[in-house]
């Protein structure tokens, strides 16, 4: 009975609303539905998580078959390379499908021998074996961490009897590195020297390794003194290359502070020397050394022979003449020693020095040639300028094409208009959103105190404590309140028509902002 109460009342509220008031509670009622479904909705639909992630074309589609044939949901993301399914069934889908066999494309290593088919030729035990060496490179080369995916292609001859047909094998590898990724030399020879050591007669030199990109990794990496020189060159590329990039460094920040950013353009070219010299000098001094002295003295009696034999009268010069009888005599001999000083010098030049460094400065807009050579004096000091080595500096000065500089400036005017022109429309969606909240407020007002008054004039004549008595001259209470209610309904109309005037008035007076508003708020729902 309460139930058929409340209908009545129900249908005797709805037929005393005005269309206008119907409308927006209708309104409000679908609103508030609509969230709820939105709502139930969110809470019920399933989580998913990914199944398997970067699958080629032909996985991807045989797996897609599979998961339609297990009636399985699923959803595709990243291009179809990533397949996701309902979180709670991820593990048991993996396995069921790992067992039925359907990711094919990865290949099979050495299990394709586990089988082993009768009347199988040695064409097909050797194609078959070329292709298990393959996958199984393939798999020993995804384990470097830099690598995601490769490809292994083995060129394997048969082998013949004469000397002179047999060729050597080889070896191409593709590698498709991770995003940011990249291989080292050592890594790539150590790549070159796996293939090479997994193939009977295949030498390093014969293994080539390209990436995605077509760069060949393998260039200058060969076994011996080849991959030593082509490391060792790289290596000497990257030294002057962080030289030069440290001077452009230096020299920009100089010029940055002084004539402001993007007003110069810095250029250095450094040339080293990596070839390892030894130098050893030895010096004499002018003034020797005494280092030793001998001093031989003799002395005797007996004649002295003074001239020639034969010829007693001929005299030799520095010899006494002979004189007849026994004579005394001295000599003395004295032998001297020097030694001159020496000095020995033994010089290593490391690998690695400076033989020559040229700076091109590019500055933009005209320069006086007093301020050309500040700029200049400022570069040599910056780069340690030595004309002796054949050091250069240029500085010219050049108009800069700034088209691209004038296009992001554009760019971002055109995005702050734009955030701008968003941050008007939430503001109107605001105000509107505040408006609508003031009418959903005041039509909740008025459903109550439109309640109120039919639940009064709803109640029984036995139930109303007192009842008043016609009196002459006094109207009856429910007169009373009728003519209230008919006074406050007549106050409420003519509020309602002085603010449809007003605004009839505002609209004709600003039509143009009435008309952007009332887009905005179309836009906003």
């Amino acid at each position: 009975m309460k139930g058929r109460e409340w209908l009545e009342k129900l249908a005797k509220y709805w037929s005393g609303l005005s269309p206008a008031r119907r409308s927006a509670l209708a309104a409000v009622i679908l609103a508030g539905l609509l969230a709820t479904g939105v709502f139930i909705y969110w809470l019920a639909r399933p989580s998913y998580a990914p199944l398997f992630t970067r699958l080629d074309q032909r996985d991807a589609a045989a797996v897609v078959e599979k998961l339609k044939e297990m009636k399985i949901p699923y959803r595709l993301a990243d291009e179809g390379s990533t397949i996701l399914i309902p979180k709670d069934k991820v593990y048991e889908t993996r396995l069921s499908l790992a067992g039925a066999g359907v990711l094919r494309s990865q290949g099979l290593g050495f299990e394709l021998f586990d089988q082993n088919k009768l009347g199988m030729t040695d064409f097909e035990r050797h194609v078959n074996y070329q292709r298990a060496l393959q996958e199984e490179l393939r798999r020993t080369i995804l384990s470097i961490e830099a690598v995601e995916d490769a490809r292994v292609h083995l060129v394997i001859p048969q082998p013949s009897v004469f000397v002179e047909e047999r060729q050597p094998p080889s070896a191409s590898v593709v590698l498709k590195l991770k995003p940011f990724a990249k291989l080292e030399p050592a890594q790539v020879q150590g790549i070159m020297q796996l293939v090479a050591a997994s193939v009977e007669g295949l030498k390093p030199e014969n293994v080539h390794v390209i990436d995605t990109q077509g760069r060949v990794l393998s260039a200058g990496l060969a076994e011996g003194a080849e991959a030593g020189t082509g490391v060792q060159q790289q290596k000497q590329q990257e030294l002057e290359r962080a030289v030069e990039r440290d001077l452009e460094q230096r020299i920009t920040g100089l010029l940055t502070s002084i004539l402001g950013p993007g007003q110069a353009v810095t250029m250095v070219n450094v040339e080293l020397d990596f070839n390892q010299q030894e130098v050893t000098r030895r010096e004499w001094g002018k003034e020797g050394a005494l280092r030793s002295e001998q001093v031989r003295n003799e002395q005797g009696t007996g004649a002295q022979a003074g001239g020639v034999t034969g010829d007693p009268n001929r005299e030799v010069p520095g010899y006494a003449a002979i004189t007849p009888g026994n004579n005394n005599y001295n000599k003395s001999e004295t032998t001297r020693n020097y030694e001159l000083d020496e000095t020995q010098t033994r010089i290593v030049y490391a690998p690695g020095q400076i033989k020559r460094i040229s700076t091109s400065v590019a500055v933009n807009g005209p320069l006086d040639p007093q301020r050309e050579e500040q700029i200049r004096q400022i570069v040599a000091s910056a780069v340690g300028y030595q004309p002796a080595r054949g050091d250069q500096i240029t500085v010219l000065s050049l108009a800069f094409d700034d088209t691209l500089r004038r296009q992001a400036e554009a760019e971002m005017q055109a995005a702050q208009e734009a955030a701008r022109r968003r941050q008007r429309i939430q503001l109107y969606a605001a105000l509107a959103g505040a408006g609508l909240g003031l009418i959903l407020l005041l039509v909740f007002w008025l459903i109550r105190r439109r309640r109120a008054v039919s639940t009064m004039e709803g109640w029984p004549e036995a139930e109303v404590p007192v009842q008043a008595l016609p009196v002459e001259g006094v109207k009856p209470v429910e007169a009373m309140e009728e003519v209230a209610v008919s006074e406050e309904e007549r106050r409420r109309e003519q509020e309602r028509r002085t603010k449809q005037e007003r605004l009839r008035e505002i609209v004709r007076q600003h039509p143009e902002d009435v008309a952007q508003l009332i887009k905005a708020w179309l836009s906003e729902e």
